[in-house]
């Protein structure tokens, strides 16, 4: 009994391998013609080109730096005596 069903099994993983072999085999190679396109000697060409370099940003200045933080401390000190007052 248990002999029968693998013997199903393997019969329908052998027809499953079968059905895509003949899938691939039955594929079309057939390659699309392209006019414009990269030569070996401009790909090895465009590859051995250094990358531009990416300039990071620079650190924010001091005095605009200076100036956010005296905004945000400002800010600090109206809700600390708003707070302060129970208003």
């Amino acid at each position: 009994m248990q002999s029968a069903a693998f013997l199903e099994k393997e019969v329908s993983d052998l027809q499953a391998a079968n059905e895509k072999q003949k899938q691939k085999r039955t594929r079309s190679k057939r390659q699309i013609h392209s006019e414009e396109g990269l030569s070996v000697s401009e790909a090895s060409a465009l590859i051995a080109q250094p990358e531009e370099a990416i300039e990071a940003p620079g650190p924010p200045r001091a005095k605009e730096a200076f100036t956010t933080f005296a905004a945000a401390y400002e800010g600090l000190t109206e809700v600390r005596s708003l707070w302060k007052s129970g208003t």
